[in-house]
C-alpha cells in the first residue's frame, strides 16, 4: 500500500469525480439529441400551423405589401429547413445512439444494465433502480463504477 497525504488523496477523488462527469456528459448526449429532434418537430408542426393559418385567409387582399401567397410560401420553406434539420438530426441521433450503446455493451452486466436505463431510457436514478430491482445507493454504485470503467476503458478516445 502507498500512503498518501489527505491533500493528494482529495485531488485524486476530485480526479475521479472529474472524469465521472465527462462520462456521464458524454453519455447524455444521446438524451440531448433527442431533445433537439423533439424541438424541431415542434418547429415543424408550429410552420405547418402557420401555412394552414395562411391558407383560410387566401382573398385577393393584399396588407403591409405581402400577399397571403407569400406568406404560405414562407411558412413552406420553413417547413422545408426544419424537416431537412429534422432528418439530419435524426442520422445523428441514430449514430450517437449506436456509439454509446457500443460503449454501454462493454460494461458486464449490472453495470450495463443500470447505465442503458439511464443514459438510453433517460430515466432518473429511483426508476433504474425500481426497473433493476435494487435499492437506489446500489443502483448510484453501479453507474458509478460504470462511469469509472468506461473513463479508464475510453479515457483516450471519448474525453480528451
Amino acid at each position: 500500500w502507498l500512503l498518501c497525504s489527505p491533500a493528494r488523496a482529495a485531488e485524486g477523488v476530485m480526479l475521479m469525480n472529474a472524469n465521472r462527469r465527462a462520462a456521464s456528459a458524454w453519455l447524455w448526449r444521446y438524451q440531448q439529441a433527442l431533445r433537439e429532434e423533439r424541438c424541431l418537430r415542434e418547429r415543424i408542426k408550429a410552420a405547418r400551423t402557420r401555412a394552414e393559418r395562411c391558407t383560410q385567409a387566401l382573398q385577393p387582399v393584399v396588407s403591409h405589401g405581402s400577399s397571403p401567397g407569400s406568406t404560405i410560401e414562407h411558412a413552406l420553406e420553413l417547413m422545408e429547413q426544419y424537416q431537412q434539420q429534422l432528418a439530419e438530426q435524426i442520422i445523428q441521433t441514430e449514430t450517437i445512439r449506436a456509439e454509446i450503446e457500443a460503449a454501454l455493451n462493454t460494461l458486464p452486466d449490472p453495470q450495463r444494465s443500470a447505465a442503458k436505463a439511464r443514459y438510453i431510457d433517460g430515466l432518473p436514478i429511483w426508476r433504474v433502480a425500481n426497473r433493476l430491482n435494487i435499492s437506489e445507493v446500489y443502483a448510484k454504485k453501479l453507474l458509478a463504477a460504470g462511469l469509472d470503467t468506461l473513463q479508464t476503458v475510453y479515457s483516450i478516445t471519448l474525453f480528451l
